[in-house]
């Protein structure tokens, strides 16, 4: 119907329009790092790896959303419980993947066919534009862009964190392929916690309060306690993923430790993210969907792999 193909439109144009964004920033931050892309034109392959990448992405991400919150639904669970962590399970599995193809094609291109891809995404980003001009739609925008401006530059905290600490994860490879299931699970946690919220907000469920009120504690609990189990996990699958591909690594029970206290210590922070973003949003006026899993993804990032590297200094890792 038109209120869903509006934020179809609205949702398409923000990605694409940040996907030039990411484009533009990867480039400087990677020049800023000293990091030798050995692209003849950063700016603009990067531009064009991020928005092709994403453009395809949408094509998956996009039916596989509403599909996803309107089934759940009609079978009886609640979206709130399965939207966020399976969305972002996809995107990730769909996004990464991408990524490296749009790269080789792109590096593969001349500069010509560079050119006319450019022009190709920005008028895509204008035509998005106006037919996403509409009471909902501008709505979606306008309180977006000023998050997503934020995600945008916040998220390239992970890359300068794990940037910082490069030398010491290249000797001990096995440490990396831990980071995207710890990032993704944190992030589909929070993501669950501020869907509630802000489901609680909307249906006057909670009460938009500096302290936290029963039925808010209630829920952190029982996302740490969900949270042991899947920490653990994540240190389990990825020891039997690093012996698979001999990737050198550390001692398994040394693996679960430091996934397990570094979930918790995430987990910490989680609870008081997804809260507060959720009851400042809604009493700013702002609806807390639009504000609520985009920063919280876009925090998880940083500070999932900041919670990551100080659990394995706590434990003499690295």
């Amino acid at each position: 119907n038109a209120l869903l193909l509006k934020n179809i439109t609205s949702s398409t144009f923000l990605l694409i329009l940040f996907s030039i964004a990411n484009g533009v920033i990867a480039a400087i931050v990677a020049d800023l790092m000293e990091l030798s892309l050995n692209l003849p034109d950063a700016s603009v392959d990067l531009i064009l790896i991020s928005s092709i990448s994403a453009f395809f992405s949408a094509l998956f991400m996009i039916p596989a959303t509403v599909l996803l919150a309107i089934g759940s639904y009609r079978w009886g669970w609640n979206p709130d419980n399965l939207t966020a962590p399976l969305i972002t399970l996809f995107g990730d599995l769909v996004t990464l993947p991408l990524v490296f193809v749009a790269a080789d094609v792109v590096i593969l291109m001349d500069m010509a066919l560079k050119f006319y891809g450019l022009i190709l995404i920005f008028a895509s980003t204008v035509l998005l534009f106006a037919a996403s001009r509409s009471e909902t739609g501008l709505r979606i925008i306008r309180e977006s862009l000023i998050v997503l401006s934020f995600c945008t530059v916040l998220q390239f905290g992970a890359g300068i964190i794990l940037g910082g600490e490069l030398e010491k994860f290249i000797t001990i490879a096995g440490l990396l392929t831990i980071v995207p299931a710890f990032l993704e699970d944190g992030g589909a946690m929070g993501g669950i916690l501020a869907a509630r919220f802000a489901s609680m907000l909307h249906l006057g469920i909670l009460e938009p309060r500096i302290k936290p009120q029963k039925d808010v504690l209630l829920n952190f609990g029982a996302m740490h306690v969900i949270s042991l189990p899947i920490f653990l996990l994540v240190g389990v699958i990825g020891y039997m993923v690093n012996v698979g591909l001999s990737l050198p690594t550390i001692p398994p029970v040394e693996m679960v430790f430091v996934t397990i206290f570094a979930g918790q210590l995430l987990m910490l922070l989680i609870d008081v993210m997804s809260y507060y973003f959720s009851v400042l949003s809604f009493k700013k006026g702002f609806d807390p969907d639009n504000v609520g899993i985009p920063l919280i993804t876009s925090f998880m990032d940083v500070l999932g792999t900041a919670c990551y590297v100080i659990s394995l200094k706590v434990f003499q890792i690295i």
